[in-house]
């Protein structure tokens, strides 16, 4: 890799490396994460890809659950907090607390469970973690170039590189009107 100031270096071939070509190869163009998976699976777009999961984090009997537990502890609550037992109440809203970050992450739009391991998902934080991996090693060796790309290359459950493009030049002109 040839950078400005015509300074070369090499870098060891990655996965990341790969996703980072593939997305500086299509500017402006989004690129979903199976498809970047699958391309580094020998190139191939319709490479075999794991759909599967491991099915809801939370079944309906277990959120059901959840929220009843959630009833019964707002009511401890607000008991703990008539009694003015302000440890007890730190407790209980510590537990509240936990259940419902809990069903958060267990519930999606509309109530609808989530699901665990979804080949999206994995494939997300796969190539999320190799992309830093392959711009902090181009950043070792070039930091300019480094730090362009990192603020250059967007990821996620679609991945883009949209170039950074230089803000208007502004100029100053001076106010001519005249005060009165």
């Amino acid at each position: 890799m040839t950078v400005r100031g015509g300074r070369t270096f090499r870098l060891k071939d990655s996965l990341g490396m790969q996703y980072l070509a593939r997305l500086v190869g299509a500017p402006g163009r989004e690129i979903h994460v199976l498809d970047l998976v699958a391309a580094g699976r020998g190139g191939a777009e319709e490479a075999s890809v794991d759909m599967g999961d491991a099915g809801e984090l939370l079944d309906d009997e277990a959120r059901a659950k959840y929220r009843d537990r959630l009833a019964d502890l707002r009511d401890t609550l607000t008991e703990a907090e008539s009694f003015g037992d302000a440890d007890r109440a730190a407790r209980v809203r510590a537990e509240i607390d936990f259940l419902g970050a809990e069903l958060g992450r267990a519930v999606g739009l509309g109530g609808r469970g989530r699901r665990a391991g979804a080949a999206a998902e994995r494939a997300r934080s796969a190539v999320q973690r190799r992309i830093k991996n392959a711009l902090v090693r181009i950043t070792d060796m070039a930091p300019d170039l480094g730090s362009a790309l990192a603020r250059s290359v967007r990821t996620g459950n679609f991945c883009e590189y949209r170039p950074e493009i230089p803000p208007p030049a502004v100029t100053a002109r001076p106010d001519t009107r005249k005060a009165d």
